[in-house]
């Protein structure tokens, strides 16, 4: 085994961690914005909608990406 297949097996675990890490924080944080009318009080509705949905979006192209590379 070469140097440069220990350094991608060590890298390659931490990296999957952070991808489900921020893919979960973006599904949870467009959910929240979406079924909770109280948080972010002062932004028009629509705009709270829209970002949410924008969230929840990337959160699944992150999670889809996420599967293609590491799957």
């Amino acid at each position: 085994m070469s140097t440069d297949d220990r350094i991608r097996k060590k890298i390659r675990l931490p990296l999957l961690i952070t991808g489900v890490v921020m893919t979960l924080f973006y599904l949870i944080v467009g959910s929240y914005i979406l079924l909770n009318p109280g948080f972010l009080p002062k932004i028009p509705e629509q705009f709270r909608s829209v970002f949410g949905g924008l969230l929840i979006i990337y959160g699944l192209y992150r999670g889809w990406r996420l599967y293609a590379d590491h799957g």
